[in-house]
């Protein structure tokens, strides 16, 4: 697998596909990629939860974390190094980079993953840190 087919989606990626919202059609695309080896980090689940309980869905989590289980090819955990390299990259942003955010930019660095998203926190992060591409609209 060739590195630039790595993707890493962070929470708003998989937002803005499951609740149809701009860049829906481009995490389409790469679950349709059989090129793509399209990846979770874990904190995503915890993100996906506070997403449906601000609109009321709570309860559909387990059904849908499942989908997304299915559909992605690997969810990465959560250890030290991707935490010690969370530092590293908060060290060298350029402006405010979330805990969490910082945790799934290391995990898609230490993955060898282009990180998909449309959250500016990630910009914060110079390019030679951190491949990544962000998709249209973002949130809130």
């Amino acid at each position: 697998m060739s590195r630039d087919r790595q993707i890493l989606l962070d929470s708003s990626a998989v937002f803005a596909h499951l609740f149809d919202e701009p860049g829906a059609g481009e995490v389409r695309a790469l679950f349709h990629d059989p090129q793509a080896e399209v990846s979770l980090c874990i904190l995503t689940a915890l993100e996906l939860l506070a997403a449906l309980n601000s609109r009321g869905g709570g309860d559909r989590f387990d059904g849908i974390w499942r989908q997304y289980r299915q559909i992605v090819d690997s969810v990465r955990p959560l250890d030290e190094p991707v935490t010690l390299k969370a530092v590293e990259l908060r060290r060298g942003a350029d402006g405010r980079l979330p805990n969490g955010d910082a945790l799934i930019a290391a995990t898609a660095v230490l993955t060898g993953a282009t990180l998909v998203h449309r959250d500016v926190h990630f910009l914060a992060i110079p390019g030679d840190l951190l491949r990544q591409r962000s998709l249209p609209g973002k949130l809130p």
